[in-house]
C-alpha cells in the first residue's frame, strides 16, 4: 500500500522539507521549518493552537503555497517559483497532481461526499483520477474497508455514520490512492470521547504496518507509544524534536515541558 523502499535510493528521506516560511499577512506562521522523515517512520507534530502544525501539513500536500523553502516527497523535489507580483505560486500544476497522488490526507472533519455510499467515497479517486478500473477499485476499497473495520457500511451514505465510523471511511479514502505518506490533521479533534479510540486504534495499526505518517495530535499518549520522532513547534520554529522519550521524558525546552504537562493532566 504504502511506496516501497525500493522505490527510493537508499538513505533518501521519503519526506524532505527545509528552511520552509509561510505568511497570512503580516502573520508569520512558519519560520523555517525543517525536518525529514524516513520510510516508515511516524513523525508526530505537538505543539499549542496557533504553532503552525496544520499550516505545515497544508503546505506539504499544497493547499497552501508556502513563501519560501524546499519540499521534497518521495525524492521529487516539488517546484516553486514567483509570479509577476512578487507571489509564490506552483511552478508546475501537473507536478501537484503527482504530489498529491503521492499523499494521503485525512482532515479534522471527515469531508466525506454526502451524496455517495461509503465505498463510492473510497473508489472514486482511484476510477476518476488514477484511472484505476472500477471493478479493481471495487475490491480494493472493500478491502480497505475491512482494514478499518466498517465493511458492514459500505452501502451507507455518510449521514448515517458515527463520526467514528465517518472518519474511518476518511482513512480508507485516503488509503485507496496507495500514498507514500499518510498526512493526518488532528484526527480525533472532531470527535466525541468514546469515539476516539476506534479511530487512534486504526491509525497505530498503520504505524505497525510501516505506514509512513505525518501526525498533527493532540493525544500525547498515543504520540507518545506510536510515534518514531516527535516536534514540537512553538510560533512557527521546531522548538524541541526528538524521539518520544526525549520529548516527553527529557525536554531541553521549558515551553515543551510546560505543554506536555498541561495535556497530560488533562488527559
Amino acid at each position: 500500500m504504502p511506496l516501497t523502499s525500493d522505490a527510493l535510493p537508499a538513505g533518501q528521506p521519503i519526506i524532505e522539507i527545509r528552511d520552509l516560511h509561510k505568511r497570512f499577512g503580516q502573520q508569520h506562521v512558519l519560520q523555517g521549518v525543517s525536518f525529514t522523515a524516513s520510510q516508515g517512520e511516524v513523525v508526530s507534530l505537538i505543539g499549542a493552537s496557533g504553532s503552525g502544525k496544520s499550516t505545515l501539513l497544508r503546505c506539504m500536500n499544497l493547499l497552501e503555497i508556502p513563501d519560501s523553502g524546499q519540499i521534497a516527497i518521495a525524492g521529487e523535489q516539488i517546484g516553486l517559483q514567483h509570479n509577476r507580483k512578487g507571489q509564490t505560486v506552483l511552478a508546475d500544476l501537473q507536478q501537484v497532481e503527482r504530489i498529491r497522488n503521492r499523499l494521503g490526507m485525512v482532515f479534522q472533519n471527515f469531508n466525506l461526499w454526502p451524496h455517495m455510499t461509503v465505498l463510492e467515497n473510497v473508489i472514486e479517486v482511484p476510477i476518476r483520477v488514477q484511472h484505476v478500473p472500477r471493478v479493481q477499485a471495487i475490491e480494493q476499497g472493500e478491502a480497505l474497508l475491512a482494514k478499518v473495520g466498517i465493511a458492514d457500511k459500505r452501502h451507507s451514505y455518510p449521514a448515517f455514520l458515527s463520526g467514528g465510523q465517518q472518519q474511518r471511511v476518511a482513512i480508507a479514502r485516503a488509503l485507496a490512492t496507495r500514498p507514500a505518506v499518510m498526512l493526518f490533521d488532528e484526527p480525533t479533534s472532531a470527535l466525541d470521547p468514546e469515539l476516539v479510540t476506534e479511530v487512534l486504534k486504526v491509525i497505530r495499526e498503520l504505524a505497525e504496518d510501516g505506514c509512513t505518517m505525518v501526525l498533527v495530535t493532540h493525544e500525547m499518549a498515543f504520540a507518545r507509544d506510536v510515534s518514531s520522532k516527535v516536534m514540537f513547534l512553538h510560533q512557527g520554529r521546531i522548538e524541541e524534536a526528538g524521539t518520544p522519550r526525549e520529548v516527553f521524558v527529557s525536554p531541553s525546552s521549558e515551553r515543551c515541558r510546560q505543554f506536555i504537562n498541561a495535556q497530560l493532566c488533562r488527559a
